[in-house]
């Protein structure tokens, strides 16, 4: 287990498309003595902290200013699955890079830089009560748990149906970090229409066809589907700056209810601990 703040050991850049932008970005890693993960984006610093969400339409994006950087939750699952809490990300495009669609690349360039660990403590956020916030049908809830366990629901029509997985021993579950996103072959020309997925591909993401998966490879495991929510969820909760401990259940979310959640979470300190 983390149990002080740390950052890379090293500089390192990583390059790729966005995944609705189309865009190619680069993003440059540095050291960073301060607490938390940052963006700078045309000069301005982004904070990736759950108060600077500004939009969880197919993704979670954080801005500050005039400047803005998309499709940051893979990379914040990374972030949290190296053990890495203070780390400056220097962007040249306004989205994170989709990569292969999981958090696989980050994470690998990421544990290839090493830790350095400084002194400072308070990199766990304990839930000392429960926390639910609900949308329609869907729902996340915590209960207080001296560890970080979770139980994550999702449905969709077939053939991916209702899966459910629990991951207990979450900061060694590498076929989390290697699910990659997913979206239905139908809602595909929406997205388009909308200015989105520009980038999207069967190198990038998982396609569900009618009745089977479109992607000639299939896919990495049975449950890739409902473990890359696990990973979206994971990377949402890390906006709240730290590694979070609690029982956590959590049926069809999505962005928009992960922050929500964390700004529940904070909207009243005896909700939760620092330590």
């Amino acid at each position: 287990m983390i149990k002080h703040q740390t950052t890379i050991n090293r500089i390192f850049k990583l390059s790729g498309i966005g995944l609705h932008t189309g865009r190619e970005v680069t993003m440059e890693f540095l050291p960073r003595r301060e607490f938390g993960i940052a963006f700078i984006f045309n000069g301005q610093l982004i904070p990736a902290r759950y108060d600077m969400v500004a939009d969880t339409r197919l993704s979670t994006q954080v801005a500050a200013g005039e400047a803005s950087v998309a499709t940051i939750e893979h990379l914040m699952a990374a972030f949290y699955f190296s053990g890495i809490t203070n780390c400056l990300v220097y962007i040249d495009g306004p989205e994170v890079p989709i990569m292969d669609g999981s958090a696989w690349e980050f994470y690998h360039e990421l544990w290839r830089a090493g830790i350095y660990e400084f002194p400072e403590s308070g990199v766990y956020l304990k839930i000392q009560r429960p926390v639910e916030v609900r949308h329609n049908d869907a729902f996340v809830r915590v209960k207080p748990l001296n560890t970080l366990d979770i139980t994550m629901t999702i449905e969709f029509r077939p053939p991916v149906g209702k899966q459910r997985k629990r991951v207990m021993d979450v900061e060694n579950a590498i076929s989390i970090i290697n699910s990659r996103t997913f979206v239905l072959h139908e809602e595909i020309e929406a997205i388009k229409k909308a200015g989105l997925a520009k980038g999207g591909s069967l190198e990038n993401a998982v396609v569900i066809g009618g009745d089977s998966i479109v992607n000639p490879q299939g896919l990495r495991y049975k449950k890739e589907l409902v473990n890359h929510k696990i990973l979206d969820l994971i990377g949402d909760f890390y906006t709240c700056g730290y590694r979070l401990l609690g029982k956590v259940e959590a049926h069809k979310t999505g962005h928009y209810l992960n922050n929500l959640f964390l700004r529940e979470v904070f909207a009243d300190p005896a909700n939760y601990a620092v330590y």
